[in-house]
């Protein structure tokens, strides 16, 4: 039994080397809840250049990528929040928002870092889950784009949810969940201010009702607000991740005219 001990305190030490990291970081609430992340500057001019936060999906939440860019700043966070700690869908728990607010203290801290500019441009990418909190978080950063891979819009009461997720979200949003956030539809609706730029990919056949559900109700959505989208239905079948982080900000990079730019410095 000592030995197993040994072995599992080993384990989780070598789980957590990654913290150690100079380009790692965290923040803290009042309730002493923390957020780690992993923020690698742009190689060049880094309080000039754009930021790229990436938000990864359900239970990817052992270390941070360490994707990095010579034209972009990358802020990796962790939401190890949740049931399980797999993650809270970038919201909270419970129906709280403190991962939201968190991840809010994350892009504020990693602007003092930096010294970014003022008017520093902010894409946000998320896959899965992490579409749901990109498009969340993304309106409430104040995004200029957002990148959604087989996100999820609807929680509790899809299909996907009766198929194993409910848990899941239950302990994010609670049994009683605010409408607002557990359909991402009601929640754009009431948005304010200007929208991103949403990015939207999806594969053709995937989980049961998933892609009317969750991506094409969004864009539903979209058309009936008259905003702005790009859309890729991948012919496959599954629950992928569709495209690399590279070909991700080179999307950026073609549609945002103030990225236009950087196009020719790859």
């Amino acid at each position: 039994m000592r030995k197993l001990a040994q072995t599992l305190d080993e384990g989780e030490s070598m789980q957590e080397e990654w913290k150690n990291d100079d380009f790692v970081h965290f923040v803290e609430d009042e309730s002493g809840k923390q957020m780690w992340f992993r923020l690698r500057p742009a190689l060049e001019s880094p309080e000039k250049s754009p930021i790229f936060l990436i938000l990864h999906g359900h239970g990817t939440t052992s270390r941070p990528t360490l994707y990095a860019e010579t034209k972009w700043n990358i802020i990796a966070p962790i939401d190890n929040f949740g049931l399980k700690g797999k993650g809270s869908w970038w919201i909270g728990e419970q129906g709280g928002h403190s991962t939201s607010e968190l991840l809010a203290k994350v892009v504020e801290k990693s602007k003092n870092i930096l010294s970014s500019n003022i008017d520093t441009i902010l894409c946000v990418y998320g896959s899965s889950m992490g579409g749901y909190g990109a498009i969340l978080n993304g309106c409430k950063l104040g995004a200029t784009a957002v990148y959604v891979n087989v996100p999820q819009i609807r929680l509790l009461g899809s299909t996907y949810s009766e198929l194993g997720m409910k848990p899941y979200f239950e302990a994010a949003l609670g049994t009683n969940p605010d409408d607002m956030y557990n359909d991402l539809n009601n929640f754009i609706q009431q948005a304010n201010g200007v929208l991103p730029l949403f990015f939207i990919c999806e594969n053709r056949f995937g989980q049961k009702d998933y892609l009317n559900q969750q991506a094409m109700s969004f864009v539903n959505t979209l058309n009936k607000l008259e905003k702005n989208y790009h859309l890729e239905i991948v012919p496959t079948s599954g629950h992928n991740k569709n495209l690399g982080l590279r070909e991700v900000r080179a999307l950026f990079e073609k549609f945002i005219p103030e990225l236009n730019h950087l196009k020719e410095n790859h």
